[in-house]
């Protein structure tokens, strides 16, 4: 799709699981929700709008997109045709395990620069873990130098071999991702939905690291150590999820200088995260 033909791009999944996260409640005003930060894809679909200067729906609130994605799940049930196709962007097919039609879904928003949003809902595996996020929660020390499965196998992550440079486009999320899938295509990454468990890190214009092609990432700095992700000053996408954890404290942004293409060490392990994902561990090949 060319730039000057897209639409902004929001990807969440709808899951009961997440009804007894108290996490996602909180982020619902205090409801338990089966979508995942529905709240907080709301609102960056509406700051994305600004960004490109777009109109901003009403049909971008919380409760209207909440409708949205409860009729494109009742489309789904009745066998209703998908008005989209999922050509570029179904990141729940990189989960291991069983399909279940019945209870977890994707939820694909978009929006249009005359304001119109459509919503579509897809199969995608259940969570493999209780809680999502747990993966956050691990950082490498002496006695626990390798991290446990979560039941996920690791991400093979390669670092880039040109830079992609900054730009709205990887500021905001749009269905204009040829930058994305020309750094996965060097490395023979076939384009979502294929599934792959190799995934590819980015380096902006001024080498400084700034997400993968479909996840934000942190890197295991400092002493003591914490996971560090890229600043938004990078250019990198501010996702859901990166939002959440640098809220929660268990993520923090890095300084000037703190995660360059330079500083990437073989063999080192990264945090993943995105909006249908959670939270996934890889490792530096």
């Amino acid at each position: 799709m060319s730039a000057s033909q897209f639409d902004l791009l929001s990807t969440t999944r709808r899951d009961p699981q997440l009804l007894q996260l108290p996490w996602n409640t909180s982020v619902n005003a205090s409801s338990p929700s089966p979508y995942l930060l529905l709240s907080y894809h709301c609102e960056r679909l509406r700051d994305a709008a600004e960004l490109h200067n777009w109109p901003v729906p009403r049909s971008s609130s919380l409760s209207a997109l909440e409708d949205l994605c409860e009729a494109a799940l009742n489309d789904a049930r009745t066998g209703g045709e998908d008005p989209v196709p999922h050509e570029h962007y179904r990141v729940a097919m990189f989960f291991t395990g069983p399909v279940s039609n019945a209870h977890s879904k994707q939820i694909r928003v978009l929006l249009s620069r005359t304001g119109a949003v459509s919503v579509t809902a897809s199969p995608a595996p259940p969570f493999p873990i209780p809680d999502p996020m747990a993966p956050s929660l691990w950082l490498p020390s002496a006695s626990s130098p390798d991290p446990p499965s979560f039941g996920l196998d690791l991400l093979a992550i390669h670092l880039d071999t040109v830079p992609t440079p900054s730009s709205v486009f990887t500021r905001t999320k749009t269905t204009h991702r040829d930058h994305y899938n020309a750094a996965r295509s060097r490395f023979a990454i076939p384009p979502p939905p294929s599934p792959s468990l190799d995934e590819v890190v980015l380096f902006n214009e001024n080498d400084d690291i700034t997400e993968t092609s479909i996840r934000n990432l942190a890197f295991v700095r400092r002493s003591p150590p914490r996971w560090v992700t890229p600043a938004t000053s990078t250019g990198c996408l501010p996702g859901v999820v990166r939002r959440w954890l640098l809220g929660q404290g268990r993520i923090v942004e890095g300084d000037e200088d703190e995660l360059k293409k330079d500083n990437v060490i073989h063999g080192e392990y990264v945090l993943t995260f995105n909006g249908v994902e959670g939270c996934r561990l890889g490792r530096i090949q």
